[in-house]
């Protein structure tokens, strides 16, 4: 059943899909690793038995159920025996996915009959790939092990050591910036080549409110803050500096603001160290004027990082990239714009197999905002087009 699965997959915004019996035992899956087989089977329970106590109650099958989550979508198929769950990013095209799905949902129930009829037992795979959670998927927790790439000098050492007193004082904060880029790719010690006067530059992201906190926690590591900035600008950025390591820090508190309005305060419990990679990426690919050279910090992401959804951890989240651009033209405009521009660039720094990874992700993150359904508002704001600033000035 994992080849009618993949069938599935390759619709644009399916994460992965699994299909159950009717006690969820889990028969075939194509959901990433992340998801844990004992997971699985509980959600399927609960959806094979909803759909059959609403058979009973309206009396007539429930042939389908919808579910749409903050960070992800499930539609379930009911193959009579079982069900065919379907994780998908929230703003799916869903006719268009039944195309394909209700073509595999009836092969699946033509097979789970045939077991049937052959008294073949109902036993799960040997390899089942791993949870949809209960709870909307963006609450998602990420492990507590720290990414395995963890890599960098200094800047890098520092940031891990102000995310770790932090959390000692349950203060969440995440890096953001060049030193999450060399934190979690490999690559970047030989892509990303320091951009002129951000050598020395520590960049990190925090929630509103924890300013007194923080003076105390930087202080026991030897920052001293900017206080005239703090007090005129602390409700959203805050400034230190090490006069040891002449190293700078730049806290972002609720929201990157810079050519584009990036929440992230909400999304830092998706990570350990560093920002959630799709919103390191976000806040790479919102700079309307970059160049080559900040170019290099983007490619090193697509290169060591894949393309995903809500809750992995190692690859890039489409489902956040395009809930931030499918209702805003202004962020669509910039991230395609950088998207092209990176793969232009990646040829003056990159060659074979790398080059090839890169311009792939790049380009199919581009197909994934293009083919979305887009707002009302997006499409309004599309006529106008590059008439009108579509950034802001960053002070």
């Amino acid at each position: 059943m994992e080849k009618l699965l993949l069938d599935i997959n390759g619709v644009t915004g399916v994460i992965g899909s699994y299909v159950c019996g009717p006690e969820g035992e889990v028969l075939a899956s194509t959901l990433p690793a992340v998801f844990d087989s004992g997971m699985l089977s509980t959600v399927g329970r609960t959806f094979a038995r909803t759909m059959e106590a609403l058979r009973v109650a309206r009396r007539r099958k429930i042939n389908e159920m919808d579910i749409v989550y903050d960070g992800g979508r499930l539609v379930v198929k009911n193959v009579s025996t079982g069900c065919l769950v379907i994780l998908c990013v929230p703003n799916m095209n869903v006719p268009l996915l039944n195309l394909t799905a209700n073509v595999v949902a009836r092969k699946v129930q033509e097979h789970l009959k045939g077991r049937e009829g052959g008294g073949e037992k109902k036993a799960p795979p040997a390899e089942i790939a791993q949870p949809m959670p209960a709870t909307p998927v963006e609450a998602v927790v990420a492990p507590a092990a720290p990414p395995a790439a963890m890599l960098g000098g200094v800047r890098e050492s520092t940031a891990q050591a102000i995310v770790a007193a932090a959390r000692d004082q349950k203060v969440a904060l995440r890096v953001m910036g060049r030193a999450a880029i060399f934190l979690r790719c490999p690559s970047a010690t030989r892509i990303a080549t320091p951009v002129e006067g951000q050598e020395d530059l520590l960049e990190m992201a925090g929630r509103g409110g924890q300013g007194g906190k923080l003076d105390d926690i930087l202080a026991s590591l030897g920052f001293e803050a900017d206080r005239r900035f703090n007090t005129l600008f602390g409700s959203e950025r805050l400034r230190y500096i090490h006069p040891g390591s002449k190293l700078f820090l730049e806290m972002f508190l609720g929201n990157l603001v810079s050519y584009h309005r990036l929440e992230l305060g909400s999304r830092l419990h998706l990570d350990e160290t560093t920002v959630p990679l799709a919103d390191l990426l976000l806040s790479l690919l919102q700079n309307v004027k970059a160049t080559d050279e900040h170019m290099r910090p983007i490619a090193a992401l697509l290169l060591d990082h894949d393309l995903g959804g809500p809750g992995q951890v190692e690859a890039i989240d489409t489902t956040r990239i395009a809930e931030m651009c499918l209702d805003d033209w202004g962020w669509y405009k910039t991230v395609t714009m950088n998207l092209e521009k990176c793969t232009s660039a990646a040829s003056g720094f990159l060659e074979g197999d790398e080059l090839e990874t890169v311009t792939k992700r790049a380009r199919r993150l581009a197909q994934i905002m293009e083919e979305a359904p887009k707002s009302l508002g997006w499409q309004v704001r599309a006529r106008i087009g590059e008439g009108r600033r579509w950034y802001e000035e960053p002070e």
